[in-house]
C-alpha cells in the first residue's frame, strides 16, 4: 500500500500534529508500506525556520524510512494575528499540491486537519489520481477560531463555513478521535456513515513510571524538597489558561498552605507573562523550569505528586482530549484537570484523578486538597497507567488505523476491477 500523508506540521516541529503524523508514517513504513509525507519547512512554534533549513520551493528527505517532501510556505509569528496565519495556511495549501503531484500516484491520500485548507489540497490530489481521501479531524475548524474571537469578520466566517462544508462533502472518510467532535459534525448534516472514531494514542514505552531515584534526583536538582508538587509540562500558551493555576497558588499561599509547590516545565507564548504574574504576587510556591527534551520527561513526571492539565472554557473544546492527558496517565501519576467535556469524562471513568471546573482557582485548590492523601494518589496513578496501556497504547491503535486504511484501499481496488480476486 502506498499512502500519501499531507500535514502542515512534521518533526522536528514539537507539537501534537507533527508527532501524530510521524508516528503514523513511520508505523506504515516499518510495516512494509510506502509512506510519503507532504509538509512545510519547520517553523513551529515561533514562526522562524528551524536551524539547518532554508526556504526553497521543494526539498526531499528520507527520515526513518519515510519519504518527506517539504514545499514552500510563508511563515508567520505565532499569536492571534489572523492575516499572517492565513497566508501561512493558504500558501502551503497551494504548494502542497505540487509537492503531492510530484510524489506520484499513491493508493490513498491522508490529510491532517487543522488547518482545514489542506482538505482542498487532498481533494484535488485524490481526484487527480482517483484514490480515496481520508480527513483526520483533530479540531473543529472554523468553530474554534470563531469562538476564540480570532475570526470575527462576517464575510470571512461565511467563507470559512463554506470551505468546511465543501471539504466534508468531498472527503470519502472522516476520522475523529472523540465522539463529541464526530457528533458535532454529523449534527450539521455530514452522513454518519462516512465518519468513524480512531482514538488518540500514547507511547506507553517512553511515558511510563521510572525508578523513584530518577524522580528524587529531579526534585533535588530543582529544589522541590518534600513538598506536594503539582506539575504542568509542555506548552505554556494562551489556550492553556495557566493564570488560573497562578491564582490558585496565590490562594493557597494566603491560606498558609505552604506544602504545595507548583512547577511549570516548558516554554511558550504565555511563559513570560505567567512569570511576571507570579512575581507580582510574590509567590514562593511557584517554580518555572525551562523546556526539557522528551527523553527527560518521564523523570520529571515521576518527580511530581500530581500532574496538572488546564484549558480555558470554550464550547468547541467539549470534545477535546489533549494528548497531554494520555501522556500523564501513561506516566502513572494522578492528574488534576481543569477541563470540561470528554476529557473530564475520561478522568472520571478511569478514576485516574480529579476533574474540576476550568478557570476556577478555588475549585483547583479544592482539587489539590482532595489529592492530599498519598495512598489515593498511588491508586489513581496505577489506574491511569492501566487505562493507557489497555486503551491507548500506540502500537495497538496504529495497527488498527493501518488495517482500516488497507480495507479502504482494497474496497477501492475491488470497485476499480470488478471480478478480480484478491
Amino acid at each position: 500500500m502506498k499512502v500519501l500523508l499531507v500535514s502542515h506540521f512534521y518533526p522536528p516541529e514539537p507539537n501534537s500534529a507533527a508527532q501524530k503524523m510521524s508516528d503514523l508514517a513511520q508505523h506504515l513504513a516499518a510495516s512494509g508500506h510506502q509512506a510519503t509525507v507532504i509538509t512545510g519547512f519547520p517553523n513551529y512554534p515561533d514562526g522562524l525556520l528551524h536551524k539547518g533549513y532554508r526556504r526553497t520551493l521543494y526539498q526531499r528527505q528520507q527520515i526513518n524510512g519515510v519519504s518527506v517532501i517539504r514545499t514552500f510556505l510563508l511563515t508567520a509569528p505565532r499569536g492571534r494575528m489572523f492575516g499572517p496565519r492565513m497566508k501561512n495556511y493558504v500558501s502551503f495549501m497551494l504548494t502542497s499540491m505540487y509537492g503531492a503531484i510530484g510524489a506520484g500516484r499513491h493508493d490513498l491520500v491522508y490529510v491532517y486537519s487543522p488547518p482545514l485548507f489542506l482538505g482542498v489540497s487532498g481533494y484535488v490530489v485524490s481526484r487527480l489520481f482517483r484514490v480515496p481521501l481520508v480527513l483526520d479531524v483533530n479540531d473543529l475548524w472554523p468553530k474554534a477560531p470563531i469562538q476564540l474571537g480570532i475570526l470575527k469578520n462576517p464575510a470571512l466566517i461565511r467563507i470559512a463555513q463554506t470551505l468546511e462544508r465543501f471539504v466534508y462533502a468531498k472527503t470519502h472518510h472522516i476520522f475523529f478521535y472523540s465522539h463529541g467532535m464526530r457528533q458535532d459534525v454529523v449534527g450539521r448534516g455530514v452522513p454518519k456513515a462516512k465518519t468513524e472514531i480512531h482514538p488518540l494514542w500514547v507511547d506507553t514505552d517512553i511515558f511510563r513510571p521510572v525508578p523513584e531515584e530518577q524522580g528524587a534526583e529531579v526534585r533535588r536538582n530543582y529544589g522541590m524538597g518534600d513538598r506536594l508538587v503539582v506539575m504542568y509540562t509542555g506548552n505554556l500558551g494562551l489556550p492553556q489558561g495557566l493564570d488560573t493555576a497562578i491564582e490558585c497558588a496565590r490562594i493557597l499561599k494566603e491560606r498558609g498552605e505552604s506544602q504545595v509547590l507548583f512547577v511549570f516545565v516548558g516554554g511558550g507564548a504565555d511563559r513570560e507573562r505567567l512569570i511576571r504574574l507570579s512575581q507580582s504576587y510574590g509567590l514562593d510556591n511557584v517554580t518555572f523550569v525551562p523546556p526539557q527534551p522528551v527523553s527527560a520527561m518521564p523523570a520529571f513526571m515521576s518527580a511530581a505528586d500530581v500532574l496538572l492539565l488546564h484549558l480555558d472554557k470554550a464550547p468547541f473544546r467539549m470534545g477535546t482530549i489533549p494528548g497531554k492527558l494520555l501522556t500523564y496517565m501513561s506516566s502513572g501519576r494522578p492528574v488534576l484537570v481543569g477541563v470540561e467535556g470528554e476529557a473530564a469524562d475520561l478522568v472520571r471513568q478511569t478514576a485516574c484523578g480529579v476533574a474540576v471546573e476550568p478557570q476556577n482557582p478555588e475549585a483547583m485548590a479544592q482539587g489539590i486538597t482532595n489529592l492530599a492523601d498519598a495512598e489515593l494518589r498511588r491508586h489513581m496513578g496505577e489506574a491511569g497507567r492501566q487505562a493507557a496501556v489497555t486503551r491507548f497504547d500506540r502500537r495497538k491503535l496504529l495497527a488498527e488505523v493501518e488495517s482500516r486504511l488497507e480495507e479502504i484501499v482494497a474496497k477501492r481496488d475491488r470497485r476499480a476491477t470488478p471480478g478480480k480476486s484478491r
